[in-house]
């Protein structure tokens, strides 16, 4: 039900609450709570961190170990690499084309990021609208995407999650 999803993101007695009084964390929450009614065998999350407190970032990264302990897949796309460190199993690194993919140790070794800023840096370089003249590098390039990919192991009883 929908008071149960909104109990288990921390939003009990939030159902009659308007949408636009929600803060970004509290928004984040209630998109969980939209996947838990879901309930998929697959579940995507593009960015799910982003602008929400640390405490936010803990209790959804419980549901998602939650997820996976019942055996469902999850694909997260994340910026934090210490984040996907601590607590996803497989990583797809990705800077505009694929560079590693396996155990997440393995995955974010230096040299693999190393290739991915690069790979970045050079489609930066040829993008055809950036001009030389605008090219500040007051941005940061530490954004390389890791696609996180935590999947449940099934000890050989068929085909691994792609």
């Amino acid at each position: 039900s929908v008071s149960k999803a909104l109990m288990a993101v921390g939003l009990g007695g939030f159902e009659t609450r308007p949408i636009d009084t929600l803060s970004g964390g509290q928004l984040q929450r209630t998109l969980f709570a939209r996947v838990l009614l879901q309930d998929a065998d697959l579940i995507l999350l593009d960015e799910p961190f982003n602008a929400v407190d640390a405490k936010t970032v803990g209790d959804l990264i419980q549901l998602i170990k939650r997820w996976h302990g019942e055996e469902r897949t999850i694909m997260v796309v994340v910026h934090d690499l210490d984040l996907v460190r601590q607590n996803f199993p497989e990583t797809l690194l990705l800077a505009r084309q694929p560079v590693a993919w396996g155990e997440t140790r393995e995955t974010l070794r230096p040299e693999n990021l190393l290739k991915a800023r690069r790979f970045h840096e050079a489609w930066e370089e040829n993008a055809p609208w950036c001009e030389p003249s605008e090219h500040d590098h007051s941005h940061d390039h530490g954004h390389d995407h890791a696609h996180v990919h935590d999947h449940h192991h099934d000890h050989g009883s068929g085909p691994r999650a792609a």
